[in-house]
């Protein structure tokens, strides 16, 4: 039984891109979507493209992957599951051994650089700890930006928000 804003401790088991994962959540798989952050979107089977951008748009994503699952093997990871998503996923806060803005999952994503802040709009009551991760996610994603750091090192980056709005065959 997972309760929303309850902390537990798991363990990476799988990365399927830089924002979704499955964790080993007592003896169980668990897929647990990052919170308040995007990341390119992966390519998916039977679909294939000439266009150089699209192109560009699927190699950051294999290397958004990549650097969440070297920040996350295995280390233990503390999460705070807060709601289910549309795909029955737990959309979660993530951390790795701690809870600290300085080990928030989501908050070194975008500070290297490999994922981007999804800011939400529908909900206004935060607590301190979820107003520091939002505010720990967008100070370094336009850090990571200002930097040209990982994607944003990319003058045609297709942002992901932009690229699930393409109609790709």
């Amino acid at each position: 039984m997972i309760t929303p804003g309850t902390a537990y401790n798991c363990f990476s088991k799988f990365i399927f891109d830089g924002d979704t994962l499955t964790l080993d959540f007592r003896g169980a798989d668990l897929r647990v979507r990052l919170r308040w952050i995007d990341t390119p979107e992966a390519q998916r089977s039977g679909i294939n493209s000439t266009d150089p951008r699209i192109l560009k748009h699927w190699e950051w994503a294999q290397k958004a992957k990549t650097a969440l699952m070297e920040l996350v093997a295995g280390k233990p990871i503390i999460l705070i599951p807060i709601e289910k998503d549309q795909y029955d996923r737990w959309v979660c806060d993530c951390y790795l051994e701690k809870i600290s803005v300085a080990t928030n999952i989501q908050i070194l994503q975008c500070k290297s650089g490999m994922g981007v802040s999804f800011v939400p709009f529908n909900r206004f009551a935060y607590n301190i700890r979820e107003l520091a991760v939002l505010k720990g996610i967008i100070t370094e994603t336009a850090s990571a930006n200002r930097k040209k750091l990982g994607l944003w090192s990319d003058p045609d980056l297709i942002l992901p928000n932009e690229f699930k709005k393409l109609t790709l065959s």
